[in-house]
């Protein structure tokens, strides 16, 4: 199991929509580099299914959902098992075309939705 041709696949399909810069979560998982460090603490999350948050009961009701980011077991195996052999990279030449993400200032929904009605800009302010 590598990152190049078994995690990042996932981590594209299930995490990097948080996971990247300008997003909400803590760290980006975009890259090897980034993601390399906090293996062992993704490891924790996804088996404790805490990551990707998912707070449907999948023992209850309709569970196929276009949206469903949560991770299959298949999924969480090969991370844990990524995990345990030392989180190699492997064939950087099997690693997945980055994906483009939107610009965090465009409404994402536009194609579907149109423009929005109205927007408020506020001018800028350090947290």
């Amino acid at each position: 199991v590598t990152f190049a041709k078994d995690i990042a696949p996932i981590f594209q399909q299930k995490c990097q929509e948080c996971h990247r810069p300008d997003s909400m979560a803590p760290m980006s998982l975009l890259t090897y580099e980034e993601s390399r460090p906090w293996a062992r603490a993704i490891r924790a999350r996804v088996v404790a299914r805490e990551m990707p948050p998912w707070f449907l009961d999948k023992t209850v009701g309709i569970q196929q959902f276009i949206n469903d980011v949560s991770l299959t077991d298949a999924e969480i195996d090969a991370i844990v098992r990524w995990v345990d052999v030392g989180a190699p990279l492997g064939n950087p030449a099997e690693l997945p075309t980055p994906r483009q993400w939107p610009d965090g200032d465009r409404f994402r929904l536009e194609e579907e939705l149109g423009p929005p009605d109205l927007v408020v800009r506020s001018i800028p302010f350090t947290m």
